[in-house]
């Protein structure tokens, strides 16, 4: 991805959220996801047109049939043949498109298609798994566009709050973790340890590995780091 396809992200965010719309990035490889209510909005960006954009919506159509893609706002003006053809093919193809002034400080959004209701048969396994990854994050924190940046998911965003209550005693068990809140989904990542954060001390004990403590210091989870860690310095009588 390039720092234009970055850069578009902001505004097309602010565009939905003015709409009423929450808005997370980087969810199951979409680059952004506007929720309001039970209507989902999936949107790809990109520098410019390409196939490979086309590619990547079409895909998407098989989750939603709002699917727009954004693109920054020709500078040459939309009476060129190759922006005829391209409105055409999105028309055909019933892909919304959205264009961002970035050669403007105000950046603003323009609908320029709206997306009909596609016959692409949809994919309901890759909904759910969609809708379950949004509401399991509590912050925004990703840039939707970025490439070579670790993505705060759910999951990823769930075992840094266990890091944050680990670095604060020398270990916990399960029992008072479930005493505290804390859900029994939310428990299985110290038993499956993906990232290696934690180490068992005995059933059910766990504390926090070499791995933990440095990835409570990484600058790319800096905004969860410091959201879990005030949370729990709040609950400090009861930790």
């Amino acid at each position: 991805m390039t720092v234009k396809e970055t850069n578009l992200y902001l505004p097309v965010c602010r565009f939905f959220e003015k709409e009423g719309y929450v808005v997370q990035a980087e969810v199951n490889h979409c680059d952004l996801v506007a929720v309001k209510e039970n209507e989902i909005i999936l949107v790809e960006l990109k520098g410019s047109f390409c196939l490979k954009l086309v590619y990547q919506a079409m895909e998407r159509q098989r989750i939603s049939d709002m699917v727009f893609v954004a693109i920054p706002r020709p500078k040459t003006g939309q009476k060129q043949k190759s922006w005829k053809q391209m409105i055409q093919l999105l028309e055909r193809l019933d892909i919304g498109l959205l264009t961002v002034a970035l050669d403007s400080p105000l950046q603003t959004v323009e609908t320029v298609l709206l997306p009909n209701k596609n016959k692409v048969r949809k994919n309901t396994k890759k909904q759910k798994k969609l809708k379950k990854e949004i509401s399991g994050r509590n912050l925004t924190v990703n840039v939707g566009g970025t490439t070579r940046k670790k993505i705060i998911t759910a999951y990823r965003e769930k075992a840094l709050e266990l890091c944050c209550i680990l670095e604060r005693r020398q270990s916990v068990s399960y029992k008072t973790l479930r005493l505290w809140g804390i859900p029994e989904k939310t428990l299985l990542i110290l038993r499956n340890n993906y990232y290696d954060w934690f180490i068992r001390q005995q059933k059910g004990v766990y504390t926090l590995s070499e791995k933990g403590k440095m990835a409570l210091l990484e600058p790319e989870f800096e905004t969860v780091v410091a959201y879990y860690r005030n949370i729990w310095k709040e609950r400090g009588e009861e930790v």
